[in-house]
């Protein structure tokens, strides 16, 4: 029987920042573990001095640093290497998704009403030059299911993109159901898992997914501007490369540093390029401290277990809903079990102009969580991250209280 988390010690030893306030807000972004600023800092002494033979083996070097990110993607994800890539952010990841996925004028994609605007944004770009129909899937209940997209499928329906987890009201679809229903039905499946990375499972041999980004800055408490990108090896011919870059051609004989001394080196070539998902990437010098930072921080991930986290967060997220209904408050987040991941949405007051009220003097007692809305749905947005506890959730609630108490009236929100 495996030993409990002691998710305590852990917050104090990687997140000392939290003894200064009651942060819950990491869907908003995220703070880094002690580990990850100490990879940082060793990497920047490092780039002071030079430890290598000569400045092109400190170069392959400092590249090299990358590797134990893409290693614990792989890991987290149940995905092969050759899936995994590393990209700038979110925005990155859909827009290798829109660049690479050829799309015909009188071609139409699925999307939802509940997205964060970055999802659909690179094909409401593509609008301007294509003839491409954006159809939007808006239910009743504001849970999105494979039978809600079929009803707007058709021949010309080429991609569904999609949160994994929506941002206002923490939705999170079942992924096997919808991907099973976009492979039977020749649909690229694309979906931003930036609000879920880290928190709760995804596994990708278990689920189908054609395309997947998500940065490091929230859940994955990697705020340095790296994310990864997951492609099925079965979707790498069906979108294009993004990127010229010579890192992410095959690597001549002897490596690159042999390669630059050959007397007959060309510039102009025909260049081949390894069939992996680091097609995708921008192959050049690369955001180093940011694939150290998350190396670093998925690592803690997969050190504690996804199943674990993932329970733990579940069960902070109950424990969030039951003490917002006590003090009046109406939960909009589902219930539904394995249907949520960190996100917990929550209206207080009717009038939103109080639950703003509320919102800033939460903020000026250093109580933080944020408040979102997409096409009327949302509210205070609580994000329930493995390193918060219960006691988070008391002063959070006990702020909450105060500040009821000081307005002189009841929570009144109906839904």
């Amino acid at each position: 029987m495996n030993a409990p988390i002691d998710w305590k010690k852990i917050r104090e030893e990687e997140f000392p920042v939290l003894k200064t306030m009651t942060f819950l807000d990491a869907a908003c972004v995220s703070f880094a573990p002690r580990r990850a600023v100490e990879a940082v800092k060793a990497f920047a002494e490092m780039t002071a001095r030079q430890d290598e033979a000569n400045s092109s083996a400190h170069h392959i070097a400092m590249d090299a640093l990358r590797a134990k990110a893409y290693d614990e993607a792989v890991k987290l994800f149940n995905a092969d290497p050759e899936e995994i890539a590393l990209v700038e952010s979110t925005s990155h990841g859909l827009n290798i998704a829109a660049a690479g996925i050829p799309l015909e004028d009188g071609d139409s994609i699925i999307t939802t009403n509940l997205e964060f605007i970055q999802v659909a944004l690179p094909w409401c770009l593509m609008r301007k030059t294509k003839k491409i129909d954006i159809r939007v899937c808006k239910t009743p209940d504001n849970r999105f299911r494979a039978a809600d997209f079929a009803k707007l499928a058709d021949k010309t329906t080429k991609i569904l993109v999609m949160s994994t987890v929506e941002w206002c009201n923490g939705w999170a679809s079942d992924l096997k159901e919808i991907g099973d229903w976009c492979r039977e039905n020749g649909i690229l499946f694309v979906v931003d898992a930036v609000q879920q990375m880290g928190v709760t499972k995804i596994d990708t041999k278990e689920c189908h997914i054609d395309l997947m980004v998500a940065g490091g800055h929230k859940w994955g408490n990697s705020p340095y501007g790296t994310g990864i990108l997951y492609v099925n090896r079965d979707a790498l011919d069906k979108i294009g490369q993004s990127y010229g870059g010579y890192l992410n051609t095959t690597v001549p004989e002897g490596g690159w540093g042999a390669y630059w001394e050959k007397l007959d080196s060309q510039s102009v070539f025909d260049w081949t390029f390894p069939n992996t998902a680091r097609k995708y990437e921008i192959g050049g010098t690369s955001n180093y401290p940011g694939a150290i930072a998350l190396g670093e921080s998925l690592g803690l991930v997969n050190e504690i277990g996804i199943e674990n986290i993932q329970q733990h967060v579940w069960e902070l997220g109950e424990y969030c809903m039951d003490q917002l209904e006590a003090i009046g408050g109406t939960i909009i987040t589902h219930r539904d079990p394995g249907r949520r991941a960190g996100i917990i949405i929550a209206r207080l007051y009717d009038d939103v102009e109080i639950d703003r009220k509320v919102l800033r003097a939460l903020h000026a007692r250093r109580i933080f969580v944020a408040q979102r809305f997409t096409d009327n749905v949302g509210g205070f947005r609580i994000s329930c991250q493995w390193y918060n506890l219960k006691e988070d959730i008391d002063a959070m609630i006990a702020g909450m209280k105060d500040i009821i108490e000081l307005i002189g009236r009841k929570p009144d929100y109906k839904g």
